[in-house]
């Protein structure tokens, strides 16, 4: 399926303030291999630094509903 490429990510455990931040989440990428942005936008409006989050293969622990639903919507999770 194409779509906008993703990156599925949470925030590694020091720095979570919450259950939201356990969560992972869907965050759409520059398309055509553009410059990433200071920081990354989740699909729920999450957002995200640099070197406090881990890239994940797929969907693990508990997504992120808002994410999950968006991102499937719009065809990005294949």
């Amino acid at each position: 399926m194409s779509g906008q490429p993703h990156l599925i990510a949470r925030v590694l455990p020091e720095y979570a303030r919450n259950e939201q931040d356990k969560s992972c989440h869907f965050f759409p990428l520059p398309a055509g291999g553009g410059p990433l942005p200071e920081s990354l936008r989740a699909y729920c409006g999450f957002h995200i630094a640099p070197g406090v989050a881990e890239a994940l293969e797929g969907p693990a622990g508990m997504p992120c509903t808002t994410c999950l639903v968006t991102a499937t919507i719009s065809g990005n999770t294949g």
